[in-house]
C-alpha cells in the first residue's frame, strides 16, 4: 500500500510518517513539505526505497503539479491515503481575533494553504486513488480543527483559519459524496490541541486535560484511519472521543 502525506517535515505529519515506516501496512510513503528537515532525512536514510520526499508548495498549483508527477513511478500508479495534513494559522503565527486586522495577502495565504491547495492537490491524486479502489477501498484524511464547527464557535475570533477548515470541511464532505460512487472515502479527523509549532501560541489557553504529544497523536489517528471503512465516508471526528463534531 502507498501514502501521500502533506506537511510531513515536522509535527504530526512527521509523526505520521514514522508511524506508517514502522508498520507493514504501507510499503511506500511519500512526505511532501515545503521545507525538508534533519528530521526526514533520518528517516529517509534509515528505511531506504520505502520513503521519498517530495518539495511541494500548496499555494502553487505548478509546485502540485510537479510533486505528483515527480512520484508517480514510486506510487505504481496507485494510492491508498492521502493526507491532508500541512496547514497555516497565519503567516504572523496568531490568528485575527478582530476583524479589523484582516487583510487580503494573510487571508488569501491561509486559504490556499489550508483549502485550495489540498484540494488542487486532491484531483491531481483523484486517478491513483480511483485506481487503488478497484482493489479495496482508498481514502482522503484531512486534519480539521475544532473551530471549523460553525455551530459550536461560541468564541470567535481565528477569522482566516476558523474560515479556511470550515471550508475544508465543506470540501471533505462533497468529496465523500463524489468518492463514493468510486469506492474513495473522505473524512476529517481532529486530533483537539497538539504540541507543536502551529499550537505553540495558544498552549496556556488549551481546553483540554492533556497536550498530546505528535506521536501519540500520529498512532491514534493511523488507529481509526485503519479501521474506518466506507461507511464512515464523510464524517467529522474527534480522534480521542471517537464522536462525530456538529457541523
Amino acid at each position: 500500500m502507498s501514502a501521500f502525506v502533506t506537511g510531513g517535515s515536522r509535527g504530526i505529519g512527521l509523526a505520521l510518517v514514522q508511524a506508517m515506516l514502522k508498520g507493514k501496512t504501507f510499503s511506500r510513503v511519500v512526505a511532501a513539505a515545503r521545507t525538508d528537515s534533519e528530521a526526514l532525512q533520518a528517516l529517509k536514510f534509515q528505511h531506504g526505497d520505502r520513503l521519498v520526499t517530495v518539495k511541494m508548495d500548496l499555494t502553487d498549483e505548478v509546485s502540485i503539479q510537479e510533486a505528483v508527477k515527480s512520484t508517480e513511478d514510486f506510487c505504481q500508479g496507485s494510492l491508498q491515503l492521502l493526507v491532508h495534513n500541512a496547514g497555516l494559522m497565519h503567516p504572523s503565527g496568531r490568528g485575527e481575533n478582530s476583524v479589523t486586522r484582516l487583510d487580503m495577502e494573510s487571508f488569501s495565504k491561509v486559504l490556499a494553504t489550508n483549502v485550495i491547495g489540498p484540494a488542487l492537490l486532491t484531483k491531481a491524486l483523484y486517478p491513483r486513488l480511483r485506481a487503488a479502489a478497484q482493489e479495496e477501498p482508498s481514502k482522503v484524511v484531512a486534519v480539521g480543527a475544532g473551530v471549523a464547527s460553525i455551530s459550536t464557535n461560541q468564541a470567535g475570533g481565528w477569522y482566516s483559519y476558523r474560515a479556511s477548515k470550515t471550508a475544508l470541511n465543506a470540501f471533505m464532505k462533497n468529496l465523500s459524496i463524489e468518492g463514493g460512487r468510486h469506492k474513495v472515502s473522505a473524512f476529517t479527523l481532529y486530533p483537539q490541541m497538539v504540541e507543536t509549532a502551529l499550537s505553540k501560541p495558544y498552549v496556556k489557553g488549551n481546553p483540554y486535560p492533556e497536550l498530546r504529544s505528535p506521536e501519540e497523536t500520529a498512532d491514534q489517528m493511523l488507529e481509526l484511519i485503519t479501521s474506518f471503512g466506507i461507511s464512515d465516508t464523510g464524517r467529522f471526528v474527534n480522534i480521542w472521543s471517537r464522536e462525530d463534531i456538529p457541523w
